[in-house]
């Protein structure tokens, strides 16, 4: 049962898995509201949390490594696709009809 002081830091533990979903689902859009409700809760806070917050704690701390190893999986990804992207786009311009970069000068005789 969780002690009634560790309410408020239950709350930041589920706040911060709610962010691991969005960031796996590509939510990210919807991130800013989940990070300002998150501060607004930072700042009911005390400065130096009571013992029974503990284990709330140690989870949030645990969940928000994974936000942060998520984070680099997603940003490994787009660096990936955009390497891609880049590739399929320089393949295309090699099946594309040659381009005369010589200048076109008439001569009158």
């Amino acid at each position: 049962m969780t002690a009634p002081e560790a309410a408020p830091y239950e709350t930041l533990a589920r706040n911060i898995e709610r962010e691991l979903e969005l960031i796996g689902e590509g939510s990210v859009d919807r991130l800013a509201a989940l990070h300002a409700e998150r501060a607004k809760l930072l700042e009911t806070l005390p400065a130096i949390p009571p013992a029974g917050a503990r284990p709330a704690l140690q989870r949030a701390a645990l969940l928000n490594k994974r936000v942060e190893i998520e984070i680099l999986r997603r940003q490994e990804a787009l660096i990936v696709e955009s390497a891609n992207v880049e590739r399929v786009g320089r393949t295309a311009r090699g099946y594309g009809p040659a381009v005369d970069n010589r200048p076109h000068v008439q001569t009158l005789a």
